[in-house]
């Protein structure tokens, strides 16, 4: 089974609090879109499972379970991903976050299957 883990803070910046909050983009959000993609996943008989980060976006932790990641919208220059392989993170846009549309990322994740 892979795993992918769906980021939804910024890098803990000095300064700033490590406390989670995700009212940036619509509290609770990110519950819905893990809930809703592992069922689309299962319906698939797709071998990903995704979880929530709950490490507050620490790349070291996440890379360690991580298969894949997965990151609602403005993370880009956020989310600090060391050394992680690029190709294996996906960064939702807006509109498809907002409207839960999962194809692109049901595809992105076939695509890395290991």
């Amino acid at each position: 089974m892979n795993k992918a883990v769906v980021v939804y803070q910024s890098t803990p910046m000095i300064g700033k609090s490590k406390l989670p909050n995700g009212s940036i983009l619509g509290m609770f959000k990110q519950k819905k879109l893990v809930t809703k993609l592992n069922k689309t996943l299962e319906t698939k008989n797709s071998p990903w499972l995704v979880a929530l980060d709950d490490s507050i976006a620490d790349i070291d932790v996440i890379a360690q379970e991580a298969d894949a990641i997965i990151c609602v919208p403005g993370l880009q220059k956020q989310f600090d991903l060391k050394n992680y392989p690029k190709e294996k993170v996906f960064y939702f846009d807006s509109l498809s976050y907002h409207e839960l549309a999962l194809d692109n990322v049901i595809k992105f994740l076939e695509s890395i299957e290991q």
